[in-house]
């Protein structure tokens, strides 16, 4: 396993939105796509000395990378295809994550019950247990004691039933507990990898659209772009670019535009649903067979089920993933209150103690992933399992394209890493290898991060508390200081945007400020994330807009319109806003 990380510096400057710098230089890299395979390849990029340029057409990390059960996967379910290679990927992944993001990412645990002597019994359980320490052997090489993950173990029906006392107990023989690893903020790691980049040169922006590919002879040169904000129509001109689209690959107006029609792909997706609820299970996940039929036609030990997996996050449970078919537009998505009602009604036929109700739905995480191909025959749909890394001088005879479709959040920076190398090789040029598997991320402590939370408690102004700094750190991590001495600036920013809500008003002018939040989504789900934990009051809500119009200059109409445009995100999710 890898070394020490090294550290990246804390005082990393505030994202600049500088669309004028785009059309008038000429970049190495353009990336197009601000998920976590765009932004983990373009601090790749700007790391190895290229000049690289990322562009969004939303807000970073909103569209596909959205949906997540805050899981960083080791790869246990991949025993049962005997991928090995793809386990000790995800398991490398999962500890560099664990390093690299220390105050986004922790050890969790789950629960998975046993009963009889099949493929859910002890004996199975315990081989795969087993399995998975002596293949994770070295997961714990260069952490801190706070995020060692240790061996797994059996329990008895007892201990089970003390974690999830809603079991099924006719036939429990108990249970097994692994460990695997939670980012807590998934929206806030992709901003820190983001605010790594641009302190290592590169040059990012949101609500900027790619709407074709710039070719000379043969070869693509660029892309043309569009400000969304202002309808402003330039070009990018670049020596590679990289597409880290997603869904929206192969499809119209999107990148890769490469080749004749028949030759565009359009990739087969799904649909991905989360639901936040309340409380289940008190810290420890679990992971219970749905009632749905399920035949993975690549699993060489076929279960004949998913496991649908319930994670604590912040007080909450997350409950999924639920999967359907998509063909629509990828912009479009959306869940009815209809469905959320029957991921519900599937969860409680799962695990009926939980009597979950519409009610109890907070918050829907929801986006798109790639389908496999051939697909399970009959059931739920099974997600591809194999990323794809297309050079397109190959396939299409068009130099200076790539494209990478990812397929899971673990795994993301080892794909960009791979995207890199190949841009690398075509420019030609001397590189520097990368280091983005060993370089701290803005805001990742450099010694344990429960001691670094510890000693900021400890160092904290008069007027914030234990809650706060807890809250900022787990935000921001070292990185919050540069909150609090907003609000030491300004003191009337040091009140909290509600009674019970730790986040103070100082963090809505810093997103602003520094960190290239242009609307109110982007604040209220991508910088501060109040909204993923139900919807916010209205009396919220309105403050957290006056204060973006005092800082960026909205007009009362301007103001209105972006808070009814909160409430509209929420109904696509098929919720509540009152």
């Amino acid at each position: 396993m890898n070394a020490m990380p090294e550290i990246e510096i804390d005082n990393a400057p505030p994202l600049v939105r500088d669309v004028d710098r785009l059309a008038t230089s000429e970049f190495d890299v353009v990336v197009v796509g601000g998920g976590i395979y765009g932004v983990w390849a373009t601090l790749d990029a700007a790391q190895r000395g290229l000049k690289v340029a990322l562009l969004e057409q939303n807000d970073f990390g909103s569209g596909a990378s959205a949906n997540s059960q805050r899981v960083v996967h080791g790869g246990l379910r991949y025993l049962q295809h005997a991928d090995f290679k793809r386990m000790r990927e995800s398991i490398r992944e999962r500890s560099n994550m664990l390093r690299l993001a220390g105050h986004l990412v922790e050890p969790m645990p789950f629960l998975v019950p046993t009963y009889g002597l099949g493929m859910r019994g002890k004996p199975a359980m315990f081989t795969a247990m087993k399995v998975n320490d002596f293949v994770s052997r070295d997961r714990n090489d260069g952490l801190h004691d706070s995020q060692l993950l240790p061996n797994g173990r059996l329990v008895s029906p007892e201990e089970c039933l003390k974690y999830a006392p809603g079991l099924e107990k006719q036939g429990l023989t108990g249970g097994a507990v692994f460990y695997d690893a939670q980012v807590n903020n998934s929206e806030r790691l992709a901003l820190s990898v983001i605010r790594s980049a641009v302190a290592e040169g590169a040059v990012v922006a949101n609500y900027v659209r790619a709407t074709g590919l710039l070719r000379d002879d043969g070869k693509v040169i660029g892309v043309s772009a569009e400000d969304r904000l202002t309808g402003k129509a330039f070009e990018v001109k670049a020596k590679v670019t990289l597409g880290c689209t997603g869904p929206w690959t192969g499809r119209a107006g999107s990148l890769p535009e490469a080749g004749t029609d028949k030759q565009k792909q359009k990739y087969p997706i799904l649909r991905a649903v989360a639901l936040v609820t309340r409380d289940l299970f008190g810290g420890m996940g679990l992971a219970v067979p749905s009632r749905k039929a399920h035949k993975d036609e690549k699993e060489l030990i076929s279960k004949g089920f998913r496991n649908l997996f319930v994670t604590s996050w912040r007080g909450l449970s997350l409950v999924g993933t639920f999967y359907t078919d998509y063909e629509g537009d990828p912009d479009a998505l959306s869940v009815s209150p209809e469905e959320v009602s029957g991921f519900i009604e599937e969860f409680n036929q799962t695990y009926p103690a939980a009597g979950l109700t519409y009610d109890d739905v907070k918050f829907t995480f929801m986006g798109l992933q790639p389908k496999a191909p051939g697909n399970s025959s009959g059931g739920e749909p099974v997600c591809e399992k194999h990323f794809k890394l297309i050079d397109h001088s190959r396939s299409e005879k068009l130099d200076g394209l790539i494209t990478a479709l990812g397929v899971k959040w673990t795994t993301a920076r080892d794909v960009a890493e791979r995207a890199i190398n190949i841009a690398a090789q075509k420019l030609g040029k001397q590189s520097t290898p990368c280091r983005t598997h060993k370089t701290m991320i803005f805001g990742a402590p450099e010694d344990d991060p429960q001691q670094t939370l510890l000693k900021a408690q400890q160092n904290k102004p008069g007027w914030a508390d234990d809650a706060l700094i807890s809250h900022l750190f787990a935000t921001y991590g070292t990185g919050y200081t540069q909150v609090l001495d907003l609000a030491e600036a300004d003191p009337t920013l040091q009140k909290r945007l509600s009674d019970d809500l730790p986040t103070i008003e100082a963090q809505v002018v810093y997103a602003v400020r520094s960190e290239m939040a242009l609307t109110l989504l982007d604040v209220i789900f991508q910088r501060i994330d109040i909204g993923l934990r139900g919807f916010p009051s209205d009396d919220c809500i309105e403050r957290c807009a006056q204060l973006m119009a005092q800082a960026i200059g909205w007009s009362d109409a301007k103001r209105l319109e972006q808070i009814e445009l909160v409430k509209i995100a929420y109904k696509q999710r098929g919720l509540k806003t009152t």
